[in-house]
C-alpha cells in the first residue's frame, strides 16, 4: 500500500512514514517523522530554529487496524531557537506532549464508552483500566458541557418552546432526580437533584439562566409541587397534565373494578379474568382479533366491569377526537356522567382527582404535547444505572445522562 494511502487510513496526513512492520505480538508499528523541516519556537514564535538531532523515539498508541493494535514511533527531534535560545522537542498535533496515546485514541474511548462500561471498554481495547477511565472522564466532561450549552442555547432561541418536567428514581421510594426537557426540540436540558420544592428552588437560585427560557407550555404529572413551582418560574406558560399519567389513573380505576368483580365470579371465570387482566389496559384499537374476542368475553362476566371498560375506552377517544379545548371541556362533562353511572368507589375517586386537575387536563387540547419521549429517556437512564451499578461520582453520573440522552439530538444538530 502506498504511503499516502496509509496516511489517509491513519488519519495523519502531515507526516511521512519511514517504514512499517509487525512486532512479535503482531502489533503494527509505523515509524514516522514530520513533513515540515522546522517548527516555530513555542516561546517567541520565531522560525529561526535549527535541529539538534533525534535523541530518542516515542512509542504512541493509535487507533487499531482490524484486530491488530497500532503504534507510532515518533521522532523526538531536538530543536534550538536561534532567536531566544530556547531548547524544545518537536510537538505533533495528533498527540499531547509526554503522552502515550493519540488524541484520536482518547476520543475513540469516549465514543465507544457510550452504552457500555469503562471496564468492558478497557478489556476490549486491551488498555489499562485507569488510563481508559481517565480518558473517558475528561472527554465526558467536555462533551457534556458542550451538549448542555448547545441544548440551552437552542431552547432559548426557540419560538413556541414547550418544556417537559418529570422525575425518575435513583432508589425507588427514597431518592429521585428531576429532568427538564425541551419537548419541541427533542433534548434533555438538565437534571435537578431531588424533586421537593426546596430542591427545585435551590436549583433555580444556582442556575439563573433557567429564567431566560420563555416556554409557552410546560407538561408535567399531577404533582402539586411541580405545578406550584412551575407557576412561579414561568407564570405565562400554560400547564398541561401529561396525557399518559391521566390515562394511568383511569386504567388503575378499571383494574380496581376488575379486582372487586373478580372476587364474586366462579373459579373458571375468575382465573380467566385474572390471566387476561393486562388486555383490559390495552387500547381497544390495538388489540388483535383474538385479544378482542377475549376482552369481549371477560368484560361481560359482570355489567359493572363492562361499564368500566367502555368508560376507559371513551376517555381514550376523548383525548384522540377532541379538536379544541372548548369542545373538550363540554365532552368531558359527558364522560364524568358516564363514570358516575358505574357507581363504584374506584371510579368516583378517579373522577374526583381528575376534576381537581380539569383545567390542566383540558389544556392538552390547546397544545397537544406529552411526556412520552421523557419516559423513553427514563428507560435509558434506568439502563445506564443498572449498567454502572449507580456511578459513585455524581458529576460523572450527571454528565453521562446528559450526553447519552442527547446523543441523537446532537447527531441531528451536527448534520444541520
Amino acid at each position: 500500500m502506498h504511503n499516502h494511502c496509509i496516511k489517509q487510513l491513519l488519519g495523519l496526513p502531515a507526516i511521512d512514514i519511514k517504514q512499517s512492520y509487525l512486532d512479535n505480538e503482531k502489533n503494527i508499528i509505523f515509524e514516522i517523522m514530520p513533513i515540515d523541516r522546522i517548527q516555530p519556537c513555542p516561546i517567541c514564535h520565531s522560525e529561526q530554529v535549527k535541529r539538534n538531532g533525534t535523541p530518542y523515539k516515542r512509542c504512541v498508541r493509535h487507533l487499531s487496524m482490524g484486530v491488530s493494535h497500532t503504534y507510532l514511533l515518533l521522532q523526538a527531534i531536538a530543536l534550538e531557537c536561534q532567536n531566544c535560545g530556547a531548547n524544545f522537542v518537536w510537538q505533533y498535533d495528533f498527540v499531547a506532549p509526554k503522552k502515550r496515546y493519540t488524541i484520536a485514541f482518547q476520543n475513540q474511548c469516549l465514543q465507544k464508552g457510550h452504552g457500555t462500561t469503562v471496564k468492558s471498554l478497557a478489556r476490549f481495547e486491551e488498555a489499562p483500566y485507569t488510563t481508559v477511565e481517565r480518558f473517558f472522564k475528561v472527554g465526558i466532561q467536555i462533551e457534556s458541557e458542550a451538549t448542555q450549552q448547545t441544548c440551552f442555547q437552542d431552547a432559548m432561541d426557540r419560538q413556541g418552546l414547550v418544556l417537559g418536567i418529570d422525575d425518575f428514581a435513583i432508589r425507588k421510594g427514597h431518592t429521585y432526580n428531576t429532568g427538564i426537557h425541551d419537548l419541541k426540540g427533542g433534548s434533555m436540558l438538565d437534571i435537578i437533584s431531588g424533586r421537593k420544592k426546596e430542591d427545585l428552588h435551590t436549583y433555580a437560585e444556582a442556575h439563573p439562566f433557567l429564567h431566560v427560557l420563555n416556554p409557552v407550555a410546560v407538561v408535567m404529572d399531577m404533582s402539586f409541587t411541580y405545578h406550584q413551582v412551575i407557576g412561579s418560574w414561568f407564570p405565562r406558560a400554560i400547564r398541561i397534565v401529561d396525557r399518559f399519567h391521566v390515562n394511568r389513573y383511569v386504567t388503575e380505576a378499571l383494574q380496581d373494578v376488575r379486582r372487586d368483580v373478580q372476587k364474586g365470579l366462579p373459579p373458571h371465570a375468575r382465573k380467566k379474568l385474572k390471566r387476561n387482566h393486562r388486555l383490559l389496559a390495552k387500547r381497544g384499537d390495538e388489540l388483535s382479533d383474538k385479544e378482542l374476542a377475549t376482552v369481549q368475553t371477560i368484560i361481560h362476566y359482570h355489567p359493572t366491569l363492562a361499564q368500566a371498560y367502555e368508560w376507559k375506552e371513551a376517555f381514550i377517544e376523548w383525548y384522540d377526537l377532541s379538536t379544541n379545548a372548548k369542545q373538550a371541556a363540554i365532552t368531558l362533562q359527558k364522560w364524568y356522567k358516564q363514570g358516575h353511572a358505574i357507581q363504584h368507589q374506584a371510579s368516583e375517586e378517579c373522577l374526583k382527582t381528575l376534576k381537581n386537575w380539569e383545567k390542566e387536563i383540558v389544556n392538552y387540547h390547546r397544545l397537544r404535547y406529552t411526556n412520552a419521549v421523557v419516559e423513553g429517556r427514563h428507560n435509558k437512564i434506568k439502563a445506564l444505572q443498572r449498567r454502572h451499578y449507580f456511578t459513585r461520582n455524581p458529576n460523572v453520573y450527571h454528565q453521562r445522562i446528559l450526553v447519552e440522552c442527547n446523543e441523537d439530538y446532537m447527531n441531528q444538530y451536527m448534520e444541520i
